[in-house]
């Protein structure tokens, strides 16, 4: 059975989460900021026969995150439910996802790791800074030509993103410059951020920039700072030289994220 909640049944929803936010972050995250009035967030709870909690379903958008504390949700339950949905993208651990896959073919599916920072152990780039407000536009440039990284979403949105959450304090950007040009030469950044805690995105370097250490320096640098503040400090990663990255830096995988998308 899956029920819509209110916000009467947010402080069940935490309670179920308890200390296990680093493997439902967004929804976590979302749940805080928006609370359960916003027309764009809402929050499902998947009950077994039994009438016990297995599973919380979030949709931000038309973007879905699964949460299953025990990994023991009703995988075809929940898929026909989301077939419903028609979503762009579900994420989630790997392991959850795993009990919807068979039930969702016409998703292809990307796993990577979703990691927290222990300690930092690499040392930051004193030269790389928070971006102010007045720089958002030139970074939103950069951003929205990496083919991975940005240009899915483009320029507009992602200056809108960026300046919203700049003005929000929900979010940080930022960026090492070319000694002698001033160029952005690396980007990291956080997409979302609470008092206690952070989550990094977007790092990335041009690629006549590339090979040189400077997202390691960069990310530690925002690292340090989040740090400071006393933030825990989380962030997915995907591809090799991303993993390499993070673990250099001293993050540690909580484990392994799955996104399907269309």
């Amino acid at each position: 059975m899956i029920i819509e909640c209110g916000e009467k049944d947010i402080e069940k929803i935490f309670e179920y989460i308890n200390d296990d936010y680093g493997k439902c972050l967004y929804l976590y995250i979302d749940l805080i900021k928006y609370g359960l009035e916003n027309e764009n967030f809402k929050i499902w709870i998947q009950y077994t026969d039994e009438n016990e909690m297995c599973a919380l379903i979030s949709e931000y958008y038309n973007g879905i995150q699964i949460y299953s504390k025990s990994c023991d949700l009703i995988g075809e339950e929940i898929a026909i439910f989301l077939k419903e949905k028609n979503p762009t993208g579900i994420s989630g651990m790997k392991k959850s996802i795993d009990e919807i896959r068979e039930f969702l073919p016409e998703f292809e599916e990307e796993i990577g790791g979703v990691g927290e920072l222990i300690e930092l152990k690499y040392p930051p780039n004193p030269n790389a800074y928070s971006a102010p407000m007045d720089e958002l536009d030139e970074i939103a440039k950069v951003v929205s030509e990496d083919e991975n990284i940005g240009k899915p979403y483009g320029y507009d949105s992602l200056y809108k993103q960026f300046c919203e959450r700049k003005k929000d304090k929900f979010g940080r950007n930022f960026i090492l410059r070319d000694e002698k040009t001033n160029e952005i030469i690396c980007h990291a950044a956080t997409y979302a951020e609470l008092p206690n805690l952070g989550i990094i995105s977007g790092v990335l370097t041009p690629p006549k920039y590339r090979r040189k250490g400077y997202s390691k320096e960069t990310l530690a640098a925002l690292c340090a700072e989040l740090k400071s503040e006393g933030k825990e400090i989380f962030s997915y990663f995907y591809i090799p030289p991303a993993i390499k990255m993070h673990y250099g830096i001293g993050f540690e995988k909580i484990g392994d994220w799955a996104k399907l998308t269309k």
